[in-house]
């Protein structure tokens, strides 16, 4: 008699999974809240539990597509069809910061997953109201932690105060993040109906969110694993910091500031110190763009440059 078990490959999100069904289980009292980003496609267009159970957050400004919104849906995780939409959801997710989706530019069509005892269209109300619009510098703005790649990096630069507000009346957000680990944001429940309101400093930063991530995907194709990534804690400080020198050196294209992130990825936040750059800083700050400005210098491609060794 053959003892051997058949066995079935357990996804590498599975643990995901069976933490929220934990943590859903442990807190009766939160409903889960399965959070899409229709914006390139919406992948639960054709699930009839998915269309029939959505509530839109409904971002109201001339210039925003509403159909194109983040949108909640409420799930019974004790009921085998919602439960299944959770595991696809998990899927989507975690295969969305593949290197093959992320060089796709496939964006992150799962928001997450919140965890609310409020009404789902009382949270949607307050997020469109209070957080994803803004008046700065007299533009408006659109501030889009719905992307969960934008939440990663938002959430720590918030204060508590304005964690609170951003959370509303839920009690958690649980998302995938770029290491492909379940994160988790949670805060005391806000005390009133505030507006989310940042510092110029955190908007700097923000508005350098989609050039720092298009150098960590740029950088991540060119190491040798499909997987790759920065295992270190905390490492896009160092490159915000770095951006904020860019600033004063002149370098303000966002193509520029792309290549100078991901010299800061490719040789270390503080390469831009290097006696050997000033020279470089003296062009910008001319009016150069850094990439002519780098191949003036060392006479050689700007995406060779990572080659050289700037010392000390």
């Amino acid at each position: 008699m053959n003892d051997a078990i058949d066995t079935v490959d357990v996804p590498a999100w599975q643990a995901h999974v069976e933490h929220l069904h934990r943590h859903f289980h442990e807190h009766a009292h939160e409903r889960c809240l399965l959070w899409v980003n229709p914006a390139q496609a919406d992948p639960f267009a054709a699930d009839p539990l998915v269309q029939e159970r959505r509530v839109q957050v409904a971002i109201l400004h001339p210039r925003f597509d509403v159909a194109l919104g983040p949108y909640l849906v409420p799930l019974d995780l004790s009921r085998s069809a919602d439960a299944d939409v959770l595991r696809s959801s998990m899927a989507i997710a975690w295969h969305a910061w593949s290197g093959a989706q992320l060089r796709a530019c496939q964006g992150q069509p799962v928001a997450g997953w919140v965890a609310s005892a409020a009404p789902p269209g009382q949270l949607a109300g307050h997020w469109a109201r209070h957080c994803h619009l803004h008046r700065h510098n007299g533009l408006s703005k659109l501030l889009r932690f719905h992307d969960p790649g934008v939440r990663e990096w938002l959430w720590p630069a918030l204060t508590a105060q304005q964690q609170r507000i951003l959370l509303g009346p839920a009690a958690s957000l649980f998302s995938i993040g770029r290491a492909q680990s379940l994160l988790h944001h949670h805060a005391a429940p806000a005390q009133d109906d505030a507006s989310l309101v940042l510092e110029a400093y955190q908007w700097a930063q923000v508005d350098d969110y989609a050039v720092v991530h298009a150098a960590w995907v740029a950088w991540n194709a060119m190491q040798p694993a499909d997987s790759a990534t920065l295992a270190i804690k905390g490492w896009e400080q160092g490159i915000f910091s770095a951006l904020s020198h860019a600033s004063r050196y002149g370098v303000m294209d966002a193509q520029d500031r792309q290549l100078f992130a991901l010299h800061a990825l490719q040789l270390n936040d503080d390469f831009h110190r290097s006696e050997r750059m000033a020279a470089v800083w003296d062009k910008t700050r001319a009016g150069d763009f850094y990439s002519s400005a780098v191949e003036n210098v060392f006479k050689r491609p700007a995406d060779q440059f990572h080659t050289l060794s700037l010392g000390a």
